[in-house]
């Protein structure tokens, strides 16, 4: 969820002026009046976010998951985002014909899958894997046999549900959707019982499909390959590093028992929040949620350790391809709530925040050095203390250090040039950038159900805009000191070949 900290700027301003009331904050918006924000705990460790709001009888529900790529390793670098395949796959209940026959065959090919694998890896030449391949081919035919396809969807379509779908990031993993209020318990049913006893079935069959989209969605596109090497060089012990999608040379090798071993080890009540939107009966809903989701048994949480990585070193790459140049710096820094996250947001309004910002004068209009520039804050994720970003698109490869230089040039004029009425212009854009329309279930839901599972406290938004308020001038100036000098930068550039 977290990509873009500007984006992110967003969804937070849509609600900036929530008042806590104890135990049932109120939001004091206008147009959220009367919407309160009540947060409960399950016995097992699951946390429950539930607003009564609106005159339509729907409701957005989102269940998180605080697992991300960052709590994968080698051998697992991938998991997190091809369990958001799998869980769409099906119980033993439904996404089959006759399970028990299905069951037969899904260990046949789990067996046979993990001996290919260890084959592949370990005799590539072997002369018999050809035939092994063709043997797992027939068991998935056979298997398909009993699959019913799109079940889920299928349910939820007929139940009048919207925006059935699922995410992944780094930090965590969020599967949501919107359905009429007389549903809700149907979706309780559904969803605890695939997050108690998912069948994963069709392994092999995702894993070549996540593949596929690995190669499409990286390999193929010089710039986002950049921007993976960028973050492998800022990030050479931490996890952060981990590709959402997996490495094109791990993914064909993702081992099904180390994946579930990975669901059941992560996906436990304590990492999990439950986020309810809409017109409905707090008390009710509460009920029908313990009813189902208070049966998944606690669990071990499985909590990385965080690794602090040496930030005083310059980090270089350059590559070449037939594609147009591309330039990234980024700096480490400490993630929210700590202060100077709140100033690395006003810094990359102030470089960046539209056509009127300091880059883009200097470098897009008065030089014309490049065609794009930007600045972000928070990358890649926000659990533990991750970047601030400069980004820009020379026009021509020749010029990517001439633009190199210039963005360090104006870091550094930022810190002594800026003033007051700058910094309160940057907040003030900030606060008017309303450009989603507030008055929806999801966009509450996705904003509270995101603080929850990142900070542990979803009132973190409460504060924000009064934390902004109390930047000055000389949090700008100690903020670029501390963290944005030019010997400490990574820097990855992408040259026209």
């Amino acid at each position: 969820m977290k990509i873009n900290r500007r984006q992110l700027f967003t969804i937070i301003l849509l609600i900036l002026t929530l008042l806590p009331m104890n135990y049932r904050p109120c939001f004091a918006n206008p147009l959220l009046e009367n919407i309160n924000v009540e947060q409960h705990t399950l016995p097992n460790g699951i946390t429950c976010l539930l607003v009564n709001r609106g005159y339509t009888p729907t409701l957005a529900l989102i269940i998180s998951f605080k697992v991300g790529s960052v709590d994968e390793n080698y051998q697992t670098a991938g998991a997190a985002h091809l369990l958001e395949h799998m869980m769409f796959k099906g119980t033993k209940t439904i996404g089959t014909t006759n399970f028990e026959e299905e069951q037969k065959l899904l260990q046949q090919i789990e067996a046979l899958g993990e001996t290919i694998d260890k084959i592949s890896l370990t005799n590539p030449e072997n002369v018999q894997l050809s035939q092994l391949k063709q043997r797992l081919q027939t068991l998935q035919e056979k298997a398909n046999a009993y699959v019913v396809n799109s079940a889920y969807d299928a349910i939820y379509m007929q139940a009048g549900g919207i925006n059935f779908n699922a995410s992944t990031s780094r930090d965590m993993t969020q599967y949501y959707i919107e359905l009429p209020n007389d549903a809700l318990e149907l979706w309780a049913k559904l969803e605890s019982e695939r997050i108690k006893e998912p069948v994963f079935r069709q392994f092999y069959t995702e894993r070549n499909t996540v593949y596929e989209e690995r190669l499409m969605r990286y390999e193929s596109d010089p710039q986002s390959k950049l921007f993976e090497d960028f973050l492998g060089i800022a990030f050479l012990a931490h996890p952060y590093r981990h590709p959402t999608i997996g490495y094109t040379s791990n993914i064909p090798f993702l081992s099904l028992s180390l994946v579930r071993k990975f669901y059941f080890d992560h996906y436990v009540p304590q990492k999990m929040t439950i986020t309810v939107v809409g017109k409905q009966d707090t008390k009710q809903t509460l009920k029908i949620l313990k009813q189902y989701f208070g049966t998944i048994p606690q669990a071990s949480a499985q909590d990385f350790v965080a690794i602090q990585e040496d930030s005083k070193n310059t980090r270089r790459l350059v590559t070449y391809a037939d594609a147009t140049p591309y330039l990234l710096i980024g700096w480490h820094k400490p993630t929210m709530p700590y202060f100077d996250d709140y100033v690395f947001d006003v810094i990359a309004e102030i470089l960046a925040g539209g056509k009127s910002s300091r880059l883009y004068k200097t470098l897009v209009l008065d030089k014309k050095i490049v065609s794009q520039v930007d600045a972000y804050n928070g990358y890649p994720g926000s659990r533990y203390n991750n970047l601030f970003i400069l980004e820009a698109t020379p026009k021509d490869s020749s010029q990517c250090e001439a633009v190199e230089e210039l963005l360090y040039r104006e870091l550094e004029a930022l810190g002594t040039t800026c003033t007051q009425q700058e910094i309160d212009a940057a907040i003030r854009r900030l606060e008017s950038s309303l450009i989603f329309d507030i008055d929806t279930n999801l966009g509450i839901a996705r904003l509270v159900s995101y603080y929850q599972t990142i900070t542990g406290n979803w009132r973190y938004i409460v504060t924000y805009s009064d934390r902004l308020r109390t930047i000055r001038c000389a949090d700008i100036k100690r903020v670029l000191d501390t963290y944005c000098k030019k010997e400490w930068a990574t820097v990855a550039v992408l040259k026209k070949r």
